[in-house]
């Protein structure tokens, strides 16, 4: 039985990898169609957005295959529900790219804000973010896990910065607000792609320790009810 449970994990890995190629390259395209203001890449963007669902919905039907017929516990048993949350975790944010998407749309109506040149870089940022945990998740290694909550914390500056530009730029010519806001929104959702990055490395840590980490005062700790309430 341990034979089949493996074969069936490993099989789970591939559907899983195989969406988080989709998401991605999804991103890549975003990014394209964001730098170039391109109408028919934010399309595209919204019509691929259904492939990544499916794919999720695959995720979903072989974990409900593998719970019923090979009766997990266990290390394998935090993998598959693990992985259905890293899953759902990809779909979320193929979601948010999909609304980038809409917003990109808007933008291309509107004159180019030089002030957007900061956006690339966080699109990029996110990339690299998105690419390590799902390195991670795929190895089923920690290793460089701990940089990630790092990485969060600057994109948190980055997104508190350019947010300060923008505003200052809306206040004084109120001509830009529609542009301004747009563009407010498509940085506030390369901040949550950043966050969506984090919490597959939080699973990860989950499935491999059976463990609950989180990301506190920048850094990858064990999950504290006491941290929680000194937030709050």
């Amino acid at each position: 039985m341990k034979w089949l449970i493996e074969t069936n994990i490993n099989e789970m890995k591939k559907i899983l990898t195989k969406e988080a190629w989709y998401v991605e390259d999804l991103l890549r395209l975003t990014m394209e169609a964001f730098k170039e203001r391109n109408l028919e890449l934010a399309k595209k963007v919204k019509n691929q957005y259904w492939d990544i669902y499916e794919e999720y919905l695959n995720i979903l039907n072989f974990s409900q295959t593998i719970v019923g017929t090979s009766n997990p516990s266990g290390y394998e048993l935090r993998f598959i529900f693990g992985s259905v949350l890293v899953a759902k975790v990809l779909l979320d944010i193929s979601s948010r790219l999909k609304d980038i998407a809409e917003d990109i749309e808007n933008l291309i109506k509107e004159p180019e804000l030089n002030q957007s040149i900061m956006l690339p870089e966080m699109f990029s940022f996110a990339q690299k973010m998105l690419r390590k945990a799902l390195r991670i998740y795929v190895d089923q290694n920690t290793e460089g896990a701990y940089g990630i909550c790092n990485q969060d914390e600057i994109m948190d500056k980055m997104l508190e910065k350019f947010q300060e530009d923008i505003t200052t730029i809306i206040q004084n010519n109120p001509r830009l607000i529609k542009r301004g806001l747009i563009l407010l929104d498509i940085s506030k959702i390369l901040e949550e792609i950043s966050d969506f990055a984090v919490q597959i490395i939080e699973i990860t840590f989950y499935i491999l320790t059976g463990n609950y980490y989180t990301c506190y005062n920048d850094e990858l700790q064990q999950f504290s009810v006491d941290n929680l309430k000194s937030e709050n």
